[in-house]
């Protein structure tokens, strides 16, 4: 009878171990490390609220199509890219695809050179910016 309840126990061990090894593998292949895509309004005024919830007081943007660039080799280019990351933007997944940039006058800075830049894919937030022309300085848009 004691050898009896040990093979059941034995069993049903190996069972829930398969089990666990199951919804491990699993979870492993969900892929964690994809970022979520941010989606933004898709209307103009949608936009200029979306950044309004976050502080910049904007005019009309100049619109423009661009392509993301493959690769952020230079300097500046990591310094843009760091910059995304830290608002939790990942643009590498947007690499070499078409955007729509759009470039927002702020109404609201310290200084008349201000201007918040949004770069959309399809809606998908794809990099976030608000940067001083003059002196070239980069801040989170969050």
């Amino acid at each position: 009878m004691v050898i009896h309840i040990k093979q059941l126990l034995l069993r049903f061990g190996i069972v829930f171990a398969f089990i666990i090894l199951f919804i491990g593998f699993l979870i492993l292949l969900r892929n964690p490390n994809e970022p979520q895509k941010e989606m933004l309004p898709e209307s103009a005024e949608g936009r200029v609220a979306w950044l309004n919830l976050r502080g910049w007081q904007v005019d009309s943007p100049e619109i423009s199509a661009a392509v993301m660039p493959e690769e952020w080799l230079t300097p500046n280019g990591q310094s843009w890219l760091n910059l995304q990351h830290s608002q939790g933007i990942s643009p590498e997944q947007f690499a070499g695809m078409e955007i729509t940039r759009y470039i927002f006058p702020v109404k609201n800075g310290a200084k008349p050179n201000l201007y918040a830049e949004l770069l959309l894919c399809e809606n998908a937030l794809a990099g976030a910016v608000v940067y001083d022309t003059e002196t070239q300085l980069m801040r989170p848009v969050r």
